[in-house]
């Protein structure tokens, strides 16, 4: 069967981050025996990508988008259906997943994969191979005579160790290793993005990871996880890795283990991840340090206490005094940081807003970025919007995004 899978980028120009959701989808159906065409498509291309699709005569396309990319894939797949109307076409990834119903209806979607996609794929493409129906596949909502029934979700994956490589063969690795790269401070290093686990225990409310990979984290072995930098390192001359886990350190004795076997094997890689101020050990972040980490990200959010509460940022004690203390460990270690801070939250004053500005000065990270909050649908946010009549639920994703 042949298969074009297709990434809707958010922005004009080079994504520096790769599409990891729809390489991994790639890398399971090539294993089952499809041909796969993949892209992760600019919008500035979407001409040229229609164009070469078509060339391809594919007997399935599937499309992944975000919420904030909602209008540029809405006009890349209304191209798609217009040049080829005969082909199957199905939709997964993060927004058809928490709003598949509507997401099948305003682009027309025959079939919604959601939530975890890699066995779902494989299950309706062996389906739609034997022309058969995809009654009873588990993790698909698709449509039957004009009625869209819903199959149920699918159990998430146990061993992650079973999935194949993401696909990078099948896309040009070129633009995403252009400066500044994902890891600041080391643009003169190939750099991209791989993830060791799937799941969050954390229940901070803007976030939705939980709709796709679930509360529960599951973790890939060290062996697996090292490697895939190996493979990295001596196909693509990859010499910086960026982690984009939830949490990389929820678990201190995989980290240990995982430093050590990088030492090992001897891999001169630079590597960063995202961390949380409570799992902050100083033991653990020199081992860190030693096997190459050179950038801790950190969620921080807010300078206040009480916003902090209301985030559901959770952990114990001084928030404010843990933030002030992970930061001051990285500055003794040279460990580079980076903090992200949310404004416009519930309850949110004029002084806790100054709060965090006052913290955000004290901690001096290496680098600050600042957000809106969003309510993204899926999110505890969304949910308090439209409870509160904050949003209105009867508008249309096209005139929101």
């Amino acid at each position: 069967m042949r298969v074009t899978l297709v990434n809707s980028q958010v922005l004009d120009g080079n994504n520096v981050v790769p599409p990891l959701g729809l390489m991994y989808i790639a890398a399971v159906l090539e294993k089952a025996g499809h041909d796969v065409q993949l892209y992760d498509a600019d919008p500035e291309y979407h001409d040229t990508i229609v164009r070469e699709i078509k060339e391809f005569r594919p007997d399935l396309i599937g499309l992944s988008f975000l919420t904030v990319g909602y209008q540029k894939a809405f006009r890349l797949m209304k191209q798609l259906k217009k040049e080829l109307p005969d082909v199957t076409c199905c939709a997964g990834g993060v927004h058809p997943t928490v709003k598949p119903e509507e997401t099948m209806n305003e682009f027309g979607f025959d079939f919604i994969a959601v939530g975890e996609g890699e066995n779902t794929a494989v299950e309706a493409c062996e389906r739609l191979e034997k022309k058969q129906s995809l009654a009873g596949v588990k993790g698909i909502m698709y449509r039957e005579n004009g009625r869209i029934i819903d199959n149920g979700g699918r159990d998430l994956i146990k061993d992650l160790d079973t999935i194949p490589f993401p696909a990078r063969h099948l896309i040009d690795m070129g633009p995403y290793l252009k400066p500044p790269g994902i890891i600041r401070g080391h643009a003169d290093s190939n750099q991209t993005t791989v993830v060791t686990s799937r799941g969050c225990p954390f229940k901070c409310i803007y976030c939705g990871s939980h709709n796709i990979f679930g509360r529960k984290t599951r973790r890939r072995s060290v062996k697996n996880v090292v490697d895939e930098m190996e493979h990295l390192n001596k196909t693509y001359g990859m010499k910086g890795i960026y982690f984009c886990d939830d949490t990389f350190t929820l678990s201190p004795k995989w980290v240990r283990e995982y430093c050590e076997e990088l030492k090992k094997r001897g891999l001169k890689i630079k590597w960063a991840c995202q961390s949380r101020v409570d799992q902050t050990d100083e033991d653990l972040m020199r081992v860190m340090k030693n096997s190459g980490l050179v950038q801790l990200d950190f969620g921080v959010e807010s300078g206040s206490e009480k916003i902090l509460k209301v985030l559901g940022k959770g952990g114990h004690g001084d928030r404010t005094e843990q933030i002030k203390h992970s930061f001051k460990l990285c500055k003794k270690l040279d460990i580079r940081t980076l903090a992200t801070f949310i404004i416009g939250n519930p309850e949110e004053t004029k002084e806790d807003i100054e709060q965090t500005f006052s913290l955000a000065k004290e901690i001096k990270a290496d680098y600050t970025a600042f957000y809106f909050l969003t309510p993204y649908p899926g999110t505890d946010i969304y949910d308090m919007a439209i409870k509160n009549n904050w949003l209105d639920p009867d508008l249309p994703f096209s005139e929101i995004w």
